[in-house]
């Protein structure tokens, strides 16, 4: 389960480092407390299942399949609620997003936000096909976002499915 919460956080965190508009953040910790308690709103929102996002991770799996399309809302989700991305046009407030960077006192937290901001500069999608091409492009550019999908992927091989057997 904690496995599958670190995704869904992954999967929420790669789309945006957020933060509300009207709201002022004194440090990283205050802006990840924000990003966390509205993934989780938005995850229940959207009535998101790890198990069905998890999947977006498999290159076997039709990624257009309907199933997926409150995966790859979620973090636009996210960022709308924060201010990152505009509701009404879905486009991403990359001047925000640069903002936010600012606060990220951690060197690998700042580094992947750079990261993102070098190879992930959206401004032809909107809205949750944004999020998913975002998504796509952190997990292709960042070796952290690499890291933890690996391990994810290790997790999900060697735990037991509800028949008991391995997957």
């Amino acid at each position: 389960m904690f496995t599958k919460i670190l995704l869904i956080c992954l999967l929420a965190a790669i789309s945006v480092i957020t933060v509300n508009a009207e709201k002022k953040y004194n440090n990283q910790s205050e802006l990840i407390d924000d990003m966390l308690d509205n993934m989780f709103t938005c995850m229940h929102e959207l009535d998101v299942k790890p198990d069905v996002c998890g999947e977006l991770l498999l290159k076997d799996k039709d990624h257009s399949d309907k199933k997926y399309d409150n995966c790859k809302c979620l973090g636009p989700c996210v960022a709308k609620r924060m201010g990152t991305m505009n509701k009404d046009t879905g486009k991403w407030n990359w001047a925000r997003f640069k903002e936010l960077a600012e606060l990220m006192e951690n060197n690998l937290l700042r580094n992947e936000t750079n990261l993102m901001q070098t190879h992930c500069m959206d401004e032809v999608n909107t809205h949750c096909t944004a999020g998913y091409v975002f998504m796509k492009c952190v997990l292709q550019n960042s070796p952290m976002a690499q890291d933890m999908v690996k391990n994810y992927l290790s997790a999900r091989e060697n735990t037991p499915d509800e028949g008991g057997d391995a997957k």
